[in-house]
């Protein structure tokens, strides 16, 4: 087996589990549910993943690579044009919150016990949005597009409270269209950072 298919196999194993994990919850979903679902044997998903919490550990990371890569994007489009950047950034929130499965994989990770590995990997994730949308601003008052009487981190960590707001009422009303949000989210983030 080569290792593009023993990464196919992995990342098959992985949204099994994040599908299986949303719609059942944790403790409801076994190891032999996400075997079926993801076409493999016991021996192929404990090869990759020794117990269904490490697997849990996995799409959290898948998650924050996929996050990573988008807004390593973002940055680099912030060069030149920041508010481009920052839509690109409110595109990226949109398309997460319009997840079918987001409420339910919200709701595991609520009700799961205390565990190290989970809530290292989730800093990890509010920390990176943090740096870059305060790299955003500062590229943004730099080419004068975006205010400059706040600094770049209190810009930052008001465009995080926006888009946490955005993926919980994606959470609480999963029945709404996110396309509804996507005109007064992008009117809020320009109220936001437009210049005064």
């Amino acid at each position: 087996m080569g290792a593009d298919e023993r990464r196919d196999r992995r990342s098959e194993i992985v949204a099994a589990a994040y599908r299986l994990f949303a719609a059942h919850g944790y403790e409801r979903t076994s190891t032999a549910q996400i075997c079926r679902s993801a076409a493999v044997s016991s021996g192929t998903f404990f090869h990759y993943f020794p117990t269904k919490a490490a697997v849990l550990v996995a799409v959290l990371e898948d998650g924050l690579a996929h996050t990573r890569e988008a807004l390593d994007r973002i940055r680099q489009a912030a060069a030149d044009d920041a508010i481009g950047a920052l839509d690109q950034w409110c595109e990226h929130v949109l398309a997460e919150a319009s997840d079918p499965d987001l409420a339910g994989f919200v709701a595991v990770l609520g009700g799961l016990p205390e565990d190290a590995r989970v809530t290292a990997v989730l800093t990890a994730e509010t920390d990176l949005v943090r740096e870059t949308l305060t790299e955003l601003v500062a590229a943004g008052q730099r080419q004068g597009t975006v205010r400059g009487d706040l600094p770049p981190q209190r810009l930052a960590v008001w465009l995080a409270i926006v888009a946490d707001g955005v993926l919980q009422h994606a959470v609480d009303q999963p029945a709404v269209p996110v396309e509804e949000l996507r005109p007064e989210m992008a009117d809020v983030l320009a109220r936001l950072v437009r210049p005064r």
